[in-house]
Order: structure tokens, then sequence, then C-alpha cells
């Protein structure tokens, strides 16, 4: 089965949810166990390995807020002697301090939506962590441009939604709207919600995707980046405020493509998620279902629709 949905009480029910899932897709589980107040989940695929851990009222380190829900982030190999996050080829700062992103504020009972995908592989969660409110996590291996070692992905928030980006102004959803990360692939906050993995110019680790100030001290952008004269718009924002297309209603779907920062301060594309698009929500209910030729795709708000994320959205394909 590549979709299936339920409910969850909390956070290591949606993350068992998860397991249960990944498994039953062709997912290895490296491991399974408590960790502290939650569990431990690693997952293989291949060369990719995923680590997750339920969080009850945490913060992933000193510094960062305390959140509900399940961490998430990639490894380059699976040591069963260490926890979660302490795992060789992790995402860290500088400082070699852990990094990671998630799925948070869970606090009460969610309805789930879990979807595998293959070529490349991608298991995605998405959360109706309160009534018309959606949250997302992602992980996988993105569609890359050329090749070079890495491509692996990890997609979230970077920490509970509001209070993180309170006083930000958001160039897409406007100064009062979404202050959040809620979007796949948004790097216009300053930290991301986003890593990729990628070897290149001396570098090999996790590049944070965002607008600038990158954890790890290397630097991806998506489509979301403001361009460098005024307005400063973002390609992303040109696209929106022309879709869904006036003639007939319909939006079409754009990829998130990821670039990465170079030393000469020009980017090089990087890649894509396969199973993941930037989607207008106007004329889409949360989780609707709708069809693009032979294919499905199902419809989420970035956060919530009409409310805090307006009409942005994305699309994740729906293969069952």
């Amino acid at each position: 089965m590549a979709y299936q949905t339920g409910t969850a009480a909390g956070p290591t029910q949606l993350l068992d949810a998860l397991r249960l899932f990944a498994v039953a897709n062709g997912w290895q589980e490296l491991r399974w166990g408590p960790s502290g107040p939650g569990q431990q989940l690693s997952l293989r695929k291949g060369d990719l390995i995923f680590h997750l851990r339920s969080a009850l009222d945490e913060a992933l380190r000193s510094g960062y807020q305390r959140v509900t829900g399940i961490f998430l982030l990639g490894s380059d190999q699976f040591d069963p002697a260490q926890p979660w996050n302490n795992q060789p080829g992790t995402p860290r700062d500088p400082s070699k301090r852990i990094e990671a992103v998630g799925l948070y504020e869970v606090e009460g009972p969610s309805t789930y939506h879990l979807f595998s995908a293959e070529s490349p592989p991608q298991l995605t969660m998405v959360a109706e962590v309160a009534p018309g409110v959606y949250h997302h996590l992602a992980f996988g291996q993105l569609v890359k441009y050329g090749n070079y070692p890495g491509g692996a992905f990890v997609s979230g928030a970077f920490g509970s939604s509001d209070a993180l980006n309170a006083s930000v102004s958001d160039y897409i959803f406007g100064d009062t709207q979404d202050l959040h990360f809620g979007l796949p692939f948004n790097d216009y906050k300053y930290a991301g919600g986003n890593y990729v993995r990628a070897a290149a110019d001396g570098f090999d680790g996790w590049w944070s995707v965002c607008q600038a100030a990158p954890i790890t001290g290397k630097r991806a952008i998506s489509i979301w980046e403001e361009g460098p004269r005024s307005p400063r718009e973002t390609l992303a924002n040109y696209w929106w405020s022309r879709t869904p297309n006036t003639l007939n209603g319909i939006a079409p779907l754009l990829p998130l493509y990821v670039y990465l920062e170079r030393p000469d301060g020009f980017f090089s594309p990087f890649g894509y998620p396969a199973h993941l698009r930037y989607l207008n929500i106007t004329h889409h209910a949360p989780a609707e279902v709708f069809a693009i030729g032979p294919e499905q795709w199902m419809a989420f708000p970035a956060h919530s629709k009409n409310n805090k994320s307006g009409v942005h959205g994305y699309a994740v394909r729906l293969e069952r």
C-alpha cells in the first residue's frame, strides 16, 4: 500500500503509524525502541538512512524551544550503539551540535495521511494537528541534476510554528500571513526547515535550505528565494500570483527546485523532490484528491487554508 490514513492519539502513536507503513512499503526498520519519554526509529532504503524520534514537550538541544511532535534527520551510516541523534553523518552546525527538522504541535489526536513513493524513494506524513491545521514531514531522495554524491533530503518545520518567526515579515505569504515553515522547501525564513545532502566544493554534509545564515554553514535555496532588486519577489511568488488559470480554474503544479550556493556566490541546480509540488489551493479542499492525466495527487494547505497560509499549499503524489 502506498497511501494510508488514520488517527493517532499523540506523537508516539503517530511515529508508530509511520513505522508500520514504512516497513509495509519496503523500508528496513533498523531500530525501534524507547528514547527518553519518546520512541526512536531508524529506517533504511538502499543508501538512504533516516532517524526519527517522538518528542513530548522537549527541546532538540540546549537553545531550542520545547516542542511536541516528531524530530527527523538523516545520516550516512547507522551505528546501533548510538542514539538516533548521534549517528555518523547527521546534520550538524559548525560547532558540531545536532540539527533536525520535524512535525510539531501534535498536542492532541491527529488525522494522518501517509504516502510512499518510488523512483526515487520518498516517505511523506501529513498530519491535521488541529481542525484545519496541517503539518508535514518528508524524506527521501531528490531527482538530481547531474552526477554527484548525495541527493538525500529531509523536509519539515524548524520549530513550532508562529512563535519562532513572530517578528519576520513573510515575502511570499504577506506580512500578516503565515510566519511559518509550513511549505515544503520554503527557504524564505532565515534558518530553513529543510536539508539536502551533497558532497561539493570541499564540503561533505547537509546543506541548509534557507534564505540566509545556514545552520550547517552551507546554504541551498529553492524557488522561494527573493530576488536581488526591488520588488525582490520570488520566482514562486510570480507563479502563485498567476494561478489558478482564470480560463479554466486549474492550478498547475510547480516542482520545488533546489540550488546549491557555490564559492563564487552563484547557484547550481541541485534537484527536486519528485513527489511533492507547490499548489495554489484556491479551488482545492484540504486532503482533496485530484487527477492530472493518469496521475493522482492530494492537496494540502501550507498551514491552514484561508487562514495563516491563505491559498498556498502543496500536493503529494498519490499511488494506490
